[in-house]
């Protein structure tokens, strides 16, 4: 009898385990770009989101600008991110709309197509983006899968100096509607902020800061994901903050599905000198793999932020450790966002070369 042999299966059952957690818990998972960008606006078009339907395919939206005017378009895809079609109009006017989210609400009245929000900011100016009369962020809804919309409600509106940015909405456990975005105190101090609906929402509860309230900073473009701790499941909220310096990523996490969030910590802090990294987004692949997508000017240190980013990810097991850095685009490429196509794939959006693209990546 071989002596060895019982040590060496106890180093391939080793050997096996590993590899298990690996596919799991995500140990060790590296992104990968697959195929070459595809365009997802039609003409120009900037701050590209994605969801998937409970229908299946794909619902895109995007601001397309055309003079002073700005326009909410949204485009579909039915083969996964390979082709765009534009599909219709939230809003347009002369008037600074833009950072367009997407949420599908559970159709749970057998209606024939399930009832889809969009939030967005919808500033009015007098003559262009350096003379905001009155800041408003809004939600609009679409029964017919995207095509066309009617308005819903205005969860917060209010007069200058200080404006309300880039909404990001999630579906609670208890079948609640949670609304984030961020929100000014002041041209160097902004925060983060949550409101809930009961009714789907048509009214809305409260504002509570969930990011900021403690500290001096710009925190802002928040991302959300939820993820299985091995022990519960845990929301992660992603955002940029010029807390301790220039544009950098940080998260806050809550246990209790969004009511309560705390343990703010550090996801990238930029290479190099002064330089910057912002526009954070955050996706969840098999349950626990973290996917963060942002942008950063590390490469080229311009100092002239938003000039010379291009988009990079991170992926995480734990939502504290963030390593595998991937150029997902080189620069000039802008305001990122992630949705998952399945355990092991997601797709991306940024602007770049005057529009917005997508790239499929894959984990392995």
């Amino acid at each position: 009898m071989n002596p060895f042999h019982g040590f060496s299966s106890i180093v391939l059952w080793l050997a096996l385990a590993s590899s298990m957690i690996g596919g799991v818990f995500g140990v060790g998972v590296s992104p990968s770009m697959v195929g070459s960008p595809v365009k997802m606006s039609s003409g120009g078009g900037s701050y590209g989101r994605i969801i998937r339907l409970s229908t299946g395919q794909l619902l895109g939206i995007h601001t397309t600008i055309s003079g002073s005017d700005r326009s909410l378009t949204v485009c579909q895809s039915t083969d996964n991110a390979l082709s765009w079609t534009d599909i219709g109009t939230v809003t347009k006017g002369n008037a600074d709309i833009g950072n367009g989210f997407l949420l599908e609400l559970p159709n749970t009245t057998g209606a024939a197509n399930p009832r889809i929000l969009a939030a967005f900011r919808n500033h009015s100016w007098l003559s262009g983006p350096n003379n905001i009369t009155y800041f408003r962020m809004t939600v609009c809804f679409s029964d017919d899968l995207g095509k066309t919309w009617q308005f819903l409600s205005q969860p917060e509106g209010k007069n200058p100096p200080n404006g309300l940015w880039e909404p990001f909405m999630r579906i609670a456990h208890d079948g609640s509607l949670q609304l984030y975005y961020s929100r000014e105190n002041s041209q160097t101090d902004q925060d983060i902020v949550r409101h809930i609906s009961k009714d789907n929402g048509k009214t809305w509860g409260p504002m509570v800061t969930i990011a900021g309230a403690t500290t001096h900073g710009r925190d802002g473009m928040p991302g959300i994901t939820e993820f299985d701790t091995g022990s519960g499941k845990r929301l992660l909220c992603i955002f940029e903050t010029t807390q301790d310096g220039p544009f950098h990523v940080k998260s806050v996490t809550s246990d209790d599905d969004g009511i309560t969030w705390g343990n703010r910590s550090v996801v990238y802090v930029p290479t190099g000198t002064n330089n910057n990294a912002g526009s954070p987004q955050v996706a969840t692949l098999g349950g626990n793999v973290l996917v963060a997508i942002f942008m950063t000017d590390e490469d080229l240190s311009p100092h002239k932020w938003i000039q010379g980013a291009g988009v990079k990810s991170l992926v995480s097991t734990d939502g504290v450790n963030w390593t595998n850095k991937l150029s997902v685009s080189p620069p000039q490429s802008n305001w990122p966002g992630i949705v998952p196509l399945n355990d092991n794939e997601f797709i991306t959006t940024f602007d770049h070369a005057g529009g917005v693209q997508t790239q499929a990546l894959k984990l392995s």
